[in-house]
């Protein structure tokens, strides 16, 4: 899951509105829309303030998608015959 939609997970566990979080924050209502709508990437102290807020860890906010993350395994190239002539 991305670090918005984590953000916006824990916010509604917690039962709050975002105008809850903005007033623990003291982020604009407008800019944490844009982070749990993924179109801004906030820094990491913006996150941690989020986190601290909500009473969750960094790491629940910002845990990545596994699978997004997972190394891809390198595809072996492949030679064509040539032809025999």
């Amino acid at each position: 899951m991305s670090l918005g939609k984590e953000i916006k997970k824990s916010r509604i566990d917690k039962g709050w509105q975002q105008k809850d979080l903005q007033e623990a924050t003291g982020l604009s209502q407008k800019y944490l829309s844009e982070i749990e709508l993924d179109k801004v990437d906030p820094r990491f102290s913006i996150v941690k303030r989020i986190a601290q807020a909500l009473g969750v860890s960094i790491d629940t906010v910002a845990k990545e998608d596994e699978e997004a993350t997972a190394p891809q395994p390198k595809r072996q190239r492949t030679r064509k015959a040539s032809p025999v002539d």
